[in-house]
């Protein structure tokens, strides 16, 4: 069997700015991950994903870089990323970072340079005239940024308009130009001489562009201009020369909207290592419950992808998405609901990542005013809606403010994450729902997620060999994993009713209730 680490492993993503506060100033930093490190080989996971801690204006949160190569000073030094690369690597766990690929901030000195037109810069970034209806200069197409809004911003200063498929300060990069290749792989080239083990990729189906600048006719789908296009496949084959130089391992973003065989397409064609993609999403009812018979087919979507295709990463939420106990909180036992999907994913074929928080059932933030939004999405949202209740109503649910409150370490004031007012809110739960109190319950979700990844690694033997058949009926999902010495069943009861296997003779290896007739809510591993 291909000895490849991250095929059996399980990650934990972190987002710096909630996670700990090391210096006590209200924002995460690197010191406050070097102090949990023991945490996390508590836990058992294999590597870390840190969200970027590059210097930023902070419009989105560092996903607006100013300067690749500085740690923002909220963050710490570039000798604290050095010394938690060491305390990782020291405990057996990998560190990846994340890499932004698509973008930059406007306060980039390559922006600057570009917005003055300065050689080599001036084509650094994707730059249009726009055209010229009624006296007037307008964007050169009907393209809508992901934020809001149109995707393209004026420079006064260079009198064109550039590209921002996201925030208006953050530009897009333009590939078609050579130096913007050599430049962002002299930041691969610098990020893997610290020891880095690889990069999560933002928003890498977004690098290619369509040239012709087309306007768009379906005004649902204003993105496809920028989104999985044909020359997306070239631009990764050529930085995947220099991620295999440093043996660096990939994760790439690919947008909601990516259909299953663009998703396909990214491994057909040996560009990334594994990717996310959002198809999960669609399981989850509007009255937040759980759709089983979605549920499963995007199980054996992941499988299938995984077994014949590439890697998928299997995960419920990210830093983007919120909270998972709140998608299925109507469902009667919401609690072991959440530890039902986790044990289901994180038994397929794939590579595990739990967000932070979510192994203790962190619950979305009860947002009471729009004020009270820090996203600069949910932002812009306001600033181009024209029903503003409407749009209120859909970021209390849906705002990445949601997935971003501030890590539920114990029941002491502010959570345990800082001494100081952090810079975002802390869930009103924290002294019922943090680390200290589920650390010391053997019920708890945390204590469930810990036996989930120790149950995963040592299958994972199997899991990687076995073959896969997957069964949902009557609430009742799950699947079996087969090889010539024995059967590992995942079985999950999502009904109202108890339920009996059809295995007479069975070893139980994990399960979140003591009972071999499957109650409501319970998760089943075992082995016959």
């Amino acid at each position: 069997m291909e000895n490849i680490w991250w095929k059996n492993a399980v990650g934990y993503q972190i987002y710096i700015r909630s996670f700990f506060d090391g210096n006590n100033d209200g924002v995460g930093d690197l010191v406050g991950i070097i102090q949990k490190v023991d945490y996390l080989k508590d836990l058992g996971v294999d590597f870390i994903w840190i969200c970027p801690f590059y210097d930023s204006p902070m419009d989105d949160n560092g996903y607006d870089i100013r300067d690749y190569y500085k740690i923002d000073e909220m963050y710490g030094k570039m000798a604290d990323l050095k010394k938690l690369i060491k305390e990782a690597h020291n405990r057996n766990i990998k560190v990846i970072i994340d890499l932004v690929m698509n973008h930059t901030s406007d306060e980039n000195e390559w922006f600057i340079k570009s917005e003055n037109k300065e050689e080599p810069f001036s084509d650094f970034y994707v730059w249009h005239d726009g055209i010229i209806k009624d006296g007037k200069r307008l964007p050169p197409n009907n393209w809508q940024s992901f934020f809001s809004g149109s995707a393209w911003k004026f420079s006064e200063k260079r009198k064109q308009f550039y590209l921002k498929i996201f925030s208006n300060k953050m530009p897009d990069i333009n590939y078609e130009n050579e130096f913007a290749f050599s430049e962002m792989e002299k930041v691969v080239e610098f990020y893997a001489n610290l020891n880095v083990d690889g990069f999560r990729l933002d928003a890498i189906s977004h690098l290619a562009k369509d040239r012709t600048f087309a306007s768009v006719k379906n005004l649902k789908k204003t993105y496809i201009g920028f989104t999985n296009q044909p020359d997306n496949y070239k631009y990764l084959k050529r930085f995947k020369k220099t991620f295999l130089k440093h043996n660096l391992v990939t994760m790439g973003e690919l947008c909601g909207f990516s259909t299953p065989k663009q998703v396909k397409k990214y491994c057909d064609e040996e560009t990334l290592d594994m990717v996310f993609s959002f198809e999960q999403d669609d399981i989850f009812t509007d009255d937040f419950k759980i759709n089983t018979k979605k549920l499963i087919k995007i199980l054996e979507f992941k499988q299938k992808f995984s077994e014949k295709t590439g890697w998928a990463v299997l995960f419920w939420l990210n830093h983007d998405y919120p909270r998972l106990i709140s998608k299925v909180r109507n469902e009667a036992d919401a609690k072991n609901a959440q530890v039902c999907l986790a044990g289901l994913m994180y038994m397929l074929k794939g590579t595990p990542i739990i967000y932070n928080g979510e192994e203790i059932g962190m619950e979305n933030y009860a947002f009471k005013s729009p004020d009270e939004f820090k996203d600069v999405n949910a932002k812009m949202l306001f600033e181009n809606t024209d029903n503003f209740e409407k749009t209120f109503n859909h970021l209390k649910e849906k705002s990445r403010d949601n997935s971003r409150t501030i890590m539920q370490w114990n029941a002491t004031k502010f959570a345990g994450f800082s001494d100081t007012e952090p810079w975002i809110f802390v869930n009103d739960n924290y002294k019922t729902c943090n680390v200290a109190k589920q650390l010391k319950d053997e019920n708890s979700i945390l204590s469930n997620y810990k036996r989930l990844v120790s149950v995963r690694k040592c299958c994972g033997e199997q899991i990687l060999s076995g073959k896969y058949k997957f069964f949902s009926k009557n609430g009742i999902v799950g699947y079996r994993i087969k090889n010539t010495e024995k059967t590992i069943e995942v079985v999950a009861n999502l009904s109202q009713k108890d339920y009996v296997l059809p295995v007479k003779k069975f070893t139980v290896i994990y399960s979140n209730f003591d009972s071999k007739t499957l109650k409501p809510y319970q998760i089943m591993i075992c082995e016959h």
